[in-house]
């Protein structure tokens, strides 16, 4: 199983995220907390202490994880450490940029999802 730690449900992702994402087993959408910014240090880890037990508890093949991230990479952390393996999503970004009549810029990007990548220690042992 895979369980989809994001704000954007399965339903959403596109035909190639999804085909994808079958590697992992049946995918399970886990909604991924609202951070709010004066959250402390230790109100993150409290929180990702709570979430990670359930994650962990439903014994996934791999997570994958977007969000906030602050408490993205505390989540991450904890997983990996935990011998859970998170993945996220790579995608190509086609931007295009227009200059709008009253001098202001508008750009406007779209996501091309090609893979999904592990995340991985910067330094092994």
């Amino acid at each position: 199983m895979l369980i989809n730690f994001s704000n954007h449900p399965y339903e959403t992702w596109n035909d190639d995220m999804r085909r994808a994402a079958k590697e992992y087993g049946e995918t399970v959408d886990f909604p991924f907390p609202h951070i709010e910014p004066d959250l402390s240090v230790d109100e993150l880890r409290e929180l990702v202490l709570k979430l990670s037990e359930k994650i962990e508890a439903m014994k996934p093949a791999a997570v994958f994880a977007a969000g906030e991230f602050t408490f993205l990479f505390m989540m991450v952390d904890k997983l990996l450490t935990d011998g859970v393996k998170v993945i996220c999503s790579c995608s190509k970004r086609l931007t295009e940029e227009i200059r709008l009549p009253n001098g202001a810029n508008e750009k406007k990007s779209v996501f091309v999802f090609k893979c999904f990548r592990e995340y991985d220690y910067f330094q092994k042992g």
